[in-house]
């Protein structure tokens, strides 16, 4: 089977069939959560793939694919009532242009074209007449109001995704500086008044918005831009969760040795293991985690090298996973002024470590 390095589109993954670590049962455990679902992880996680996944679990277009796609998965044997149920509406906020002369356009813009999209999937569930009516406004936020108005007066179940919520205001607060971010996130403009808007609608009985999960690295922007989180629960830290997303030792041995046998990894997979352990695990998402995890792109990233080069990796660290310089920079220095931080850094890098509590809320 071939490694799905890189991609992220589950049904691509399952037809073309490649390696797939089956993490479906946690979609009984999601569902256990609250409605609206607030997840941070690390770069290059998993998220991505999560988002699509749940995608072709609950959209009601896709009833037809449900036995090919999950036939041999936990969830395809062990179903929730809620599969293919819902009208999924997803947006992945990567696709935002971050310069700040163009991201509140661009974001309008962006939003604009998923609606559209939206619409036209969904066209039979929409009476002619709304969908016009729906075009005719500018504002987006106004046809997001409108258009949740509409599912709720028609008992439609909206499922809304968005990965990737920081990615642009994250890119503007280490490029462009604190004054440009906090613009953004407590200024008036589409961007905020999007979340506003959510918080609305999950403060609201019957308002459409039936299910809500957001994925992103940080916090910090939810924070601002809502004044403090209030869109749902954050869930980051819940331990029925812990292994959620990443690979378990286990999964990530189970992974070594299929292609061990399969002849095409050629080193040891125990050499393998102990070369990984050093590297890429110790992740924790919970003081009560029982395993854990290893970043999931940096063990497919290893096992592809490791395979085609019948070696070790000449780089142990995906390019793709390094953390960008100038989110590190920013960790010391805040519009280019030291802001205090640097002792702690030193004490990272020279002790190897610091003891410190986890904050669940730290806005700009």
């Amino acid at each position: 089977k071939k490694i799905p390095y890189g991609d992220s589109d589950y049904g691509k993954i399952i037809k073309n069939n490649m390696y797939y670590v089956d993490k479906t049962k946690y979609i009984h455990e999601l569902e256990a959560l609250s409605n609206y679902i607030f997840l941070i992880r690390p770069r290059r996680f998993g998220k991505s793939l999560w988002i699509n996944l749940l995608q072709y679990y609950y959209d009601s277009n896709r009833k037809d694919q449900f036995n090919e796609l999950f036939k041999d998965t936990f969830v395809g044997q062990n179903p929730t009532p809620n599969k293919n149920q819902y009208l999924t509406l997803a947006f992945n906020f990567a696709m935002v242009d971050p310069s700040v002369d163009r991201v509140q356009e661009d974001f309008q813009s962006y939003v604009e074209s998923i609606l559209e999209d939206f619409l036209i999937r969904y066209q039979n569930c929409f009476d002619k007449s709304f969908i016009s009516e729906l075009k005719s406004y500018q504002r987006v936020n106004k046809k997001i109001q409108k258009l949740f108005l509409y599912c709720a007066r028609q008992q439609l179940k909206v499922y809304m995704f968005i990965d990737e919520y920081d990615n642009f205001t994250n890119t503007i607060l280490t490029t462009s500086g604190k004054k440009e971010y906090v613009k953004l996130t407590q200024g008036e403009g589409a961007f905020r008044y999007f979340f506003n808007l959510l918080k609305g609608l999950t403060s609201m009985p019957d308002s459409g918005l039936d299910k809500l999960f957001i994925t992103g690295v940080s916090p910090v922007t939810m924070d601002d831009v809502t004044s403090g989180f209030n869109i749902g629960s954050n869930v980051s830290l819940d331990s029925n969760i812990n292994e959620f997303m990443g690979f378990t030792e286990s999964e990530t041995m189970e992974i070594l040795r299929y292609y061990h046998q399969a002849g095409q990894l050629s080193l040891e997979p125990d050499f393998c293991m102990d070369i990984m352990k050093q590297w890429y695990n110790n992740y924790r998402f919970t003081k009560k985690a029982k395993n854990v995890m290893f970043n999931s792109d940096m063990v497919l990233y290893f096992v592809q090298k490791a395979m085609k080069e019948a070696a070790l990796p000449e780089k142990l660290i995906d390019q793709n996973v390094k953390i960008d310089y100038n989110k590190l920079r920013y960790l010391i220095t805040i519009d280019k002024r030291l802001n205090g931080n640097f002792s702690r850094l030193k004490g990272i890098i020279f002790d190897q470590g610091i003891i410190s509590s986890i904050e669940d809320s730290f806005p700009v």
